[in-house]
């Protein structure tokens, strides 16, 4: 029985996706990174939209 793959074969295509992988991990975290301060402002734009206005009563006898 003869594999599909020689194991050196194997170890290229291993190592192949394991820097495929990395690279994705990469971009992936440098996008969260580079998005961040975007979404905080919009937080902050729209938790400041939200806030409940406080009516103050004169109580003036």
């Amino acid at each position: 029985m003869n594999s599909a793959l020689s194991p050196r074969r194997r170890q290229k295509t291993g190592t192949m996706t394991r820097i495929v992988l990395l690279i994705s991990f990469i971009i992936l975290v440098s996008r969260l990174i580079f998005l961040m301060p975007a979404a905080f402002e919009h937080h902050q734009q729209k938790k400041s939209m939200h806030e409940p206005v406080s009516l103050s009563v004169n109580n003036s006898r």
